[in-house]
């Protein structure tokens, strides 16, 4: 009478056995690293994958369509100020499945943070499991607030040398006489 619940017993274990190798074989494959470190560091010091602010504005103004802004700060400082048009994807959930369309498009990727080393750090762990078209914002968000969004419009090449109001009439006035 005890051989039938030693059989059922093996079986139990042999079953709970292959769900445990095949659980863990299913993880591995997951996420796994495409490329040895030799050809990451090779990857990092020949690809030209920082894009300036000013190459940056003009994708948003010119091509818009076949580029995607990231920003991988965390969801304060990205409704505090954003690229307009871009996404957040938190540095602590850029594995996570529902960003997978968003990395995975033919779109070019440009990445940013506040300074850009955490978009640097996130390229390399996205180019580790084998997304492509990569790129990070040089200098970040706040460098692109400093110098793309606070441009000075109301500058002038005029140069005043007394301490007099920039519209002076006189100043003016004989200027236009002299056209």
């Amino acid at each position: 009478m005890k051989r039938p619940y030693i059989k059922i017993l093996g079986l139990l274990v042999v079953v709970i056995a292959i769900a445990l190798v095949f659980t863990s074989y299913q993880s591995k494959t997951k996420y796994r690293f495409d490329k040895t470190s030799e050809a990451l560091h090779k990857d990092l010091i020949t690809t030209a994958y920082k894009i300036s602010p000013k190459e940056a504005m003009e994708f948003i103004e010119n091509d818009a369509e076949s580029y995607q802004f990231i920003d991988v700060r965390n969801p304060r400082e990205y409704d505090n100020f954003h690229i307009t048009g871009s996404i957040n994807v938190p540095l602590q959930r850029v594995l996570d499945d529902e960003f997978i369309p968003y990395l995975k498009s033919d779109k070019k990727k440009v990445l940013y943070s506040n300074q850009s080393i955490k978009a640097d750090q996130v390229r390399v762990l996205l180019t580790q499991y084998g997304y492509e078209n990569l790129f990070v914002l040089q200098g970040g968000v706040d460098y692109w607030k400093e110098n793309m969004i606070n441009r000075d419009i109301f500058k002038s090449e005029t140069v005043y040398d007394d301490e007099t109001l920039k519209f002076d009439i006189k100043k003016i006035s004989s200027s236009n006489q002299d056209q």
